[in-house]
C-alpha cells in the first residue's frame, strides 16, 4: 500500500503541480496564432483606450513581445486588478497581464513575473488648497482613497487603523481623483505616475507629493510556471533596455509628467507661502474731512498691535491733506488695532494673506478711519 501512494505520488508530481501540468502558453499561442493580453486599459499613460485598441507604455510592450514572438496582439479587457489574476487562472483564454501591474511577493506564491520594465511607487495627492499634508504621517485622522488592488491598498490596508486614516477604495484612479478634486476626500495614494499624470491632464485642483512612500516596479504577469513564456518575454524585455528602445518608451509616453506636476505643486506652495509670509507696508493717508490740521501728523508713528506682536511705523511726513509712512519691518497677516492717539481715533488694521511681499494700505480719516489694502 505505501509503494503504491509513493506511485501515485510521484505520477501527480510529474504531471505538475496539483494533479495538473501548467500549459505551455508558447504552444498555446501558435495554435492560436495570436497573443492574448490581458488588460485594465485605464492605466495611462501606461495602457488606456477602449474595446481592443489600447495604447501607452504597456501597450508598446505589449506590441513589442506580440511582433517577437510573430503573432498578431489581441488585446482583451477586464475590470479590477483582482479581476485581471482570476482571469488568467481560469484557462488559456489569455497568455499574460500587462496591466501597469507591481511584481507583489505575494502573488509571486501563485503566479511568476517578468524582470521589471519601470521602476516606480506610491505617492500622495492632495487638493490644491490644502498645504498641511506633507508626508504620510500627516495623513492621520483624514480620509484617504486607494484604488482596489492596487499596491496602494495593500500597503496601507493593515496599517491604516493604527494610522488613524479612514480608507475608501475605488475602482480607478480618475475615480479616486475625481473625488479629491472635489474635496469629498482629503487625499489619493497611488502609483507616482498615474497619479501624477491624471492630476495635470483631467484634475486641476489636484496637487501631487512626489516622495516614494513605498517602492516597486511594474512588470508582465504570467501562470505560475510559464518558464518558456516567461523567458521568452524577459528576453525581450531585455533587449529594450540594452538598445535603449524602453528608454524611449518612457520618453514618448511619460515625457514630464512629473516635472509638470511638481512645477504646479511648487508653484502653489510658493504662492502660499508668500501670502502667509510678512509684508511690508506702504502707508497713504488722506484726510478727507474733520476740523484738525494734517501737520499735526508730521513726525507721528503709528503703531499695530496684534496677536503677531507690535510694529511701528517711520515717522509721518505730510504735504497739505496727505501723509505717508512704511512699515519697514514686515508685518504677517493678521488683525491689528491701531491707535491714532494724537486724534483720540482707533481703527482695526486686517493685514490681508496677498500672495506678495508687499502691501499698499490707504488709510482716510473723516469722523472715523476707513483702511483698504492694495
Amino acid at each position: 500500500m505505501k509503494r503504491l501512494l509513493v506511485i501515485g505520488c510521484a505520477a501527480l508530481l510529474l504531471a505538475g503541480c496539483g494533479g495538473s501540468k501548467v500549459p505551455d502558453s508558447l504552444e498555446i499561442i501558435a495554435k492560436n496564432r495570436e497573443v492574448h493580453i490581458l488588460t485594465e486599459g485605464m492605466n495611462a499613460p501606461f495602457e488606456f483606450g477602449k474595446d481592443t485598441g489600447y495604447q501607452g507604455f504597456g501597450a508598446d510592450i505589449g506590441e513589442e513581445i506580440a511582433k517577437t514572438i510573430g503573432y498578431p496582439l489581441k488585446w482583451v479587457g477586464t475590470k479590477g486588478v483582482d479581476r485581471l489574476f482570476e482571469v488568467l487562472t481560469e484557462g488559456t483564454t489569455v497568455d499574460m497581464i500587462i496591466s501597469s501591474v507591481s511584481s507583489d511577493p505575494e502573488k509571486a506564491e501563485n503566479f511568476d513575473f517578468s524582470e521589471p520594465y519601470y521602476e516606480t511607487g506610491d505617492v500622495i495627492a492632495h487638493h490644491r488648497t490644502e498645504f498641511d499634508i506633507t508626508d504620510l504621517a500627516s495623513l492621520s485622522g483624514r480620509m484617504v482613497g486607494v484604488v482596489r488592488g492596487r499596491p496602494a491598498d495593500i500597503f496601507l490596508t493593515p496599517r491604516a487603523a493604527s494610522m488613524n486614516i479612514e480608507l475608501t477604495r475605488y475602482s480607478t484612479t480618475d475615480e479616486a481623483l475625481g473625488f479629491l478634486n472635489r474635496r469629498e476626500i482629503d487625499a489619493v495614494v497611488g502609483d507616482e505616475i498615474l497619479l501624477n499624470y491624471s492630476s495635470v491632464e483631467s484634475f486641476p485642483n489636484t496637487n501631487i507629493l512626489n516622495t516614494i512612500i513605498n517602492k516597486y516596479s511594474y512588470a508582465v504577469a504570467v501562470r505560475k510556471g510559464d518558464a518558456k513564456l516567461l523567458a521568452k518575454i524577459n528576453e525581450i524585455i531585455s533587449n529594450l533596455k540594452s538598445s535603449g528602445e524602453l528608454t524611449r518608451m518612457e520618453e514618448r509616453w511619460v515625457g514630464d509628467i512629473k516635472e509638470r506636476a511638481s512645477a504646479r505643486a511648487t508653484g502653489d506652495r510658493k504662492e502660499e507661502e508668500l501670502k502667509k509670509g510678512p509684508k511690508t507696508i506702504n502707508v497713504v493717508i488722506n484726510k478727507q474731512s474733520g476740523n484738525w490740521n494734517m501737520d499735526r501728523l508730521d513726525g507721528f508713528q503709528f503703531v499695530l498691535q496684534g496677536a503677531n506682536g507690535t510694529f511701528r511705523s517711520t515717522p509721518i511726513e505730510t504735504e497739505g491733506n496727505r501723509g505717508t509712512c512704511r512699515f519697514a519691518t514686515p508685518v504677517p497677516p493678521g488683525s491689528y488695532t491701531m491707535n491714532i492717539s494724537i486724534l483720540g481715533m482707533t481703527a482695526t488694521v486686517p493685514v490681508p494673506e496677498f500672495a506678495q511681499s508687499s502691501l499698499s494700505m490707504t488709510v482716510n480719516i473723516a469722523s472715523s478711519v476707513t483702511i483698504t489694502f492694495r
